[in-house]
């Protein structure tokens, strides 16, 4: 596989295989995959340039997006990027985030069990004044962040709020300590398993943002018939 370039009154770059021009078929057939790592979104591979695809390409007012043709330990991919920052996944959006591994509701749960058996060691012991409704939204390390608590640890926020003194409070209490001690971590041994998750993601962020700069910078390859 090469990448071969005609020279003209303007150069013109197509994508050959064995010396031909790709054809349109064998371009189709190209595997599908994202040229960004799943977890940083660092670049994996050698992009080679953007194709035009007339039969979504020229309708893709709502969903801009390039073809990017490039090369990946000895083999060729395609795959469909978003032109745009505000179409990118979810978690990669300059938004509020949800953590992706199970550290963000696992902290909450266990600064809930903590606070309500008596500790105060994060959010200055106000954390059930934080979740009306299960989530608490908070800023860590820059970013806004979205954490949501189990079923167990709804139930009893539930039930402090509605029935104060009730046994439901002692039953739902026996609920989250038996799933926080099957975790087997507390609040602070969580706490850096979701501050690497966050930094992760902003990470992430910056890759994907300066991919996006890289690839509008990608010269447009010609397919054969």
């Amino acid at each position: 596989m090469e990448l071969e370039i005609a020279e003209s009154a303007v150069t013109i770059k197509t994508l050959s295989v064995n010396g031909k021009r790709m054809a349109k078929g064998i371009y189709s057939q190209l595997p599908r995959r994202s040229l960004l790592a799943d977890s940083d979104c660092a670049v994996e591979g050698r992009p080679w340039g953007r194709v035009v695809d007339p039969k979504c390409c020229h309708s893709a007012r709502h969903n801009p997006h390039w073809h990017v043709v490039y090369e990946y330990g000895g083999e060729l991919f395609m795959w469909v990027a978003m032109k745009r920052l505000q179409d990118a996944p979810w978690h990669l959006r300059d938004e509020g985030y949800e953590p992706r591994s199970t550290a963000g509701k696992a902290f909450l749960d266990a600064c809930l069990l903590e606070t309500h058996l008596g500790a105060a060691d994060f959010f200055q012991g106000k954390v059930f004044s934080l979740v009306p409704e299960g989530e608490l939204t908070t800023q860590i390390e820059g970013v806004k962040v979205h954490l949501t608590c189990s079923n167990e640890a709804n139930r009893l926020r539930s039930a402090r709020e509605r029935w104060p003194g009730h046994p439901s409070i002692e039953e739902a209490e026996k609920d989250l300590r038996a799933l926080y001690e099957k975790r087997g971590k507390g609040a602070r041994e969580l706490y850096p398993e979701l501050i690497a998750d966050i930094t992760l993601v902003k990470q992430a962020r910056a890759n994907y943002a300066a991919a996006l700069g890289m690839l509008a910078g990608l010269p447009q390859l010609f397919l054969g018939t």
